[in-house]
């Protein structure tokens, strides 16, 4: 092997180790949650069926309204809007996918916006409190997880 081929060899090898790393730290970055605090001002379990999205429940600061009455029943009397498993199990029968929704207004920014979350981090939310939370950075509108109340 001659030395120019060494030498090309080399910076082949940096280059490709180069962009190998820009690549990594463009996808980190693009995955890696965004930390957000907001002021809980609406819950609400939603729905969804056939391209339909139905409100069920929703609670804000006038407390809990159950917004299908089908599904009164299913839901605890309690000032707090939570849903535990076997609620979130007897709603799937009536609507194929269960989504929880919160309105927060971010403090930061001073604007309204939608996030969805997973039943436990909803659960964890209150009406009424400021929470710090992380969103994903690709779907901002995701509830990563509830950092603190």
């Amino acid at each position: 092997m001659k030395l120019n081929q060494i030498d090309d060899t080399r910076k082949k090898r940096a280059v490709i180790i180069f962009l190998a790393a820009i690549i990594f730290i463009s996808v980190k970055g693009f995955l890696s949650p965004v930390a957000g605090v907001g002021f809980v001002l609406q819950k609400e379990v939603v729905g969804v069926g056939e391209g339909e999205r139905t409100v069920i429940f929703q609670s804000g600061p006038e407390g809990v309204l159950i917004q299908d009455a089908a599904c009164g029943d299913l839901l605890p009397e309690s000032e707090k809007l939570q849903i535990n498993e076997s609620v979130e199990t007897k709603l799937k029968t009536m609507y194929p996918e269960i989504e929880y929704v919160v309105r927060m207004r971010l403090c930061v920014e001073d604007e309204v916006r939608e996030y969805r979350a997973s039943r436990e981090d909803f659960n964890m939310l209150e009406v009424g409190r400021v929470a710090k939370f992380r969103v994903y950075r690709s779907e901002r509108d995701v509830i990563e997880r509830i950092v603190e109340m």
